[in-house]
């Protein structure tokens, strides 16, 4: 049972010290891919810290004197986050003393003036029912007297529909306090008829059903059908509302809620919007990582909305988690039971697919193992990474009342600052050799497929360019300029090319290097982005027809970039070093056996951690398939082999920062998919 009351002046303070905050990146869901987060964010203000990562949230439940108190942060949330729904709590049988007492202009003030006495529930001696102290029950019942021929269930949906509706801020309602059971709460010394006796509870119970029944579908008849009407409290009118919420899941159990919740589901109108709510128990403990993802994968597992926050005295909480940012898509079939964990009563470990991933829950009493259908990827964070280490697994250990979320192979990697070519299947290891992702076609939809694509931050400014390579053209996209394409090798040349880019000359913008691969000569050029010439040198011998594959970075950690050129098909692994300017920087060697003639693919950047970028090189053509990384003086620092057999058209590298974890690593294509 939800409590709130607004209160002036109240003041929360958090000292939160194992709590690490990760940036939120949905900052337009509305997509109603999973996870779908929902916060109840009830009090009197939104704060000034909350304003922005709130807008992160698909439906956010905000107290209705809202529409008074900040409308112009409302609609703030709405220009965030266009696909936001915003609910107008209100108490479908409660009515707080706070709600007279706040100011005659807001909608408080007048929902308190709409409820004569007569809309309360008394006992016997004519006194208000109360469960919770200054909180006192409706009366929704039709048995109570009506005022000018109304009830309860009569004017609460009217004044909803014409203070709070009419305004355009809201979405719909969230109605608190819809029991189905009042006795439970407010015991049986109950006349909800007002003739002095006390009615038996069971007849107080069904009119107490039929009455909030009739308040629904009046709500519904108000609002019309495309506004949102959740209700809190009971599932007992799932059919009537597009979502129920389930408070405090799975304080009281979790087999019995959850098979409520799926059952809900079913029936509610669409958009379903029926949410678990988890928290702490009015415990500032951010940091219960395992209760939280409890919470989370029981929620996926019925493909319902989720709430964490303190509880009910703390329900305006914007705590985000690793988790939140695992994009899952949609499910693709229902939870599945797999087997018992430590109880009999039907729970245990369950599981669901998603489209990007798998969700797994463990709701019995000890820990259990599932075997995966495939190799499933854990999630990379930094709240919990002994449970989030991002490591490939086929079968996964749950403790018991825990949860985890796993990626799978169709999940979404953006790459960037790195060329690779679009729609080549790849796969992401580190400086060890350790496939920490699973394999993934490197696809970006605004590029041809079979180009080679880059997209980085050419001028400097926070906007990114993606640079197309193709039949021997250069194409620069950015956002609100011109598209720019020019010819590096004039325009009679339409074969193969690589590219990079890097700062090369110390300014703000950074520069694309090109590469003539697999062509007489092994040219390489460096242009500004919008295609001016900037230098130009031959990397091999003029008659050599491989090319040159191309990178930049800082090899030697003295703030200024080289490039490193390798040698196309039909020539050794040769690597050189080069100034930025075309001159020789350092010396030159063979990345694999010098006899070995199908050249040799070549990539920059940090992937030891060392502050230095190491020169990544993948094996030729008709090579067995192997990656060897360098340092500057061309000494061999790690290696590693991806089978013996060889691989046609050779190994690519790229190096990335695909984790987000502030670390590159080795973006490996031309290896097969199965």
């Amino acid at each position: 049972m939800m409590r709130h009351w607004l209160t002036n002046g109240t003041a929360v303070l958090m000292v939160l010290t194992a709590f690490v905050m990760p940036t939120a990146t949905f900052a337009a869901r509305g997509t109603q891919d999973a996870p779908k987060l929902l916060n109840l964010y009830l009090g009197w203000n939104i704060f000034d810290t909350d304003r922005t990562a709130l807008a992160n949230w698909d439906v956010v439940v905000l107290d209705m004197d809202l529409q008074w108190q900040a409308p112009e942060r409302m609609r703030e949330l709405r220009l965030a986050n266009p696909g936001i729904k915003l609910l107008a709590y209100v108490s479908a049988g409660e009515l707080a003393d706070a709600r007279a007492l706040g100011d005659p202009t807001s909608p408080s003030f007048h929902l308190s003036q709409i409820a004569p006495e007569e809309f309360f529930m008394h006992q016997p001696d004519g006194r208000r029912m109360q469960w919770w102290p200054g909180a006192h029950l409706m009366n929704a019942t039709d048995l109570g007297p009506a005022m000018s021929g109304q009830r309860w269930a009569d004017a609460l949906p009217e004044f909803v529909a014409r203070e709070l509706m009419s305004t355009g801020l809201w979405d719909g309602v969230f109605l608190d306090a819809a029991y189905s059971d009042i006795t439970h709460f407010f015991g049986t010394n109950i006349d909800p008829d007002g003739n002095g006796t006390a009615n038996p509870a069971a007849s107080v119970n069904a009119a107490w059903r039929s009455g909030m029944s009739r308040l629904l579908r009046n709500m519904r008849a108000a609002l019309g059908p495309n506004r949102i009407i959740m209700n809190n409290s009971s599932a007992s009118y799932a059919s009537q509302v597009n979502g129920v919420l389930f408070e405090n899941f799975p304080r009281y159990g979790w087999i019995a809620p959850f098979r409520e919740l799926q059952d809900s589901l079913a029936k509610n109108a669409s958009p379903k919007v029926s949410a678990i709510n988890t928290n702490t128990n009015n415990v500032e403990t951010p940091s219960d990582y395992r209760l939280m993802r409890y919470g989370l994968g029981s929620a996926l597992l019925a493909d319902a909305y989720y709430s964490f926050d303190a509880g009910d005295r703390g329900h305006q909480r914007t705590w985000w988690y690793d988790e939140y940012d695992a994009s899952l898509g949609r499910p693709t079939g229902p939870a599945r039971f797999v087997r018992a964990s430590g109880r009999s009563d039907g729970s245990g470990l369950w599981m669901r697919n998603y489209q990007r991933g798998i969700v797994v829950v463990n709701s019995g009493s000890a820990a259990g193992t599932i075997a995966l259908p495939g190799t499933y990827e854990k999630l990379r964070g930094v709240q919990d990474p002994r449970s989030n280490d991002g490591g490939l697994v086929r079968s996964l250990a749950v403790p018991a009342e825990d949860a985890r979320i796993l990626l799978g192979e169709a999940n979404a990697v953006v790459i960037r600052q790195s060329a690779f070519r679009n729609g080549e299947f790849v796969r992401v290891y580190d400086a060890e050799g350790r496939q920490v992702r699973n394999g993934f076609f490197a696809q970006r939809d605004d590029g041809p497929a079979g180009a080679t694509v880059l997209a980085a931050d050419l001028a400097g400014r926070g906007v990114e360019s993606l640079v197309i390579a193709q039949k021997g053209a250069v194409t620069v996209k950015t956002p609100g300029e011109r598209t720019v394409t020019f010819w590096p090798f004039g325009r009679s040349y339409a074969g193969s090319l690589t590219i990079a880019v890097g700062n090369a000359n110390r300014d703000a913008a950074s520069e694309i290097i090109v590469g003539r691969d697999k062509a007489r000569p092994s040219d390489v050029r460096m242009f500004s982005r919008a295609g001016t010439e900037l230098a130009r040198w031959t990397a091999y011998h003029p008659q050599f027809s491989g090319g040159a594959r191309v990178g930049i970075g800082d090899l030697d950690g003295d703030g200024l970039r080289e490039i490193v050129t390798g040698a196309g098909p039909g020539g050794g692994p040769h690597i050189r070093v080069w100034k930025t300017d075309g001159l020789t920087w350092g010396g030159s060697f063979f990345a694999f056996h010098e006899s070995e003639r199908g050249g040799v693919s070549v990539a920059v950047g940090d992937v030891d951690g060392d502050g230095r970028d190491e020169i990544v090189v993948g094996s030729g053509e008709g090579a067995r398939p192997r990656v060897r990384v360098f340092d500057f003086r061309g000494t061999l620092r790690k290696e590693f082999s991806l089978g013996d057999t060889p691989a046609l058209n050779g190994v690519t590298v790229t190096v990335a920062d695909v984790a987000g974890d502030g670390r590159k690593e080795i973006v490996v294509g031309g290896i097969s998919a199965f």
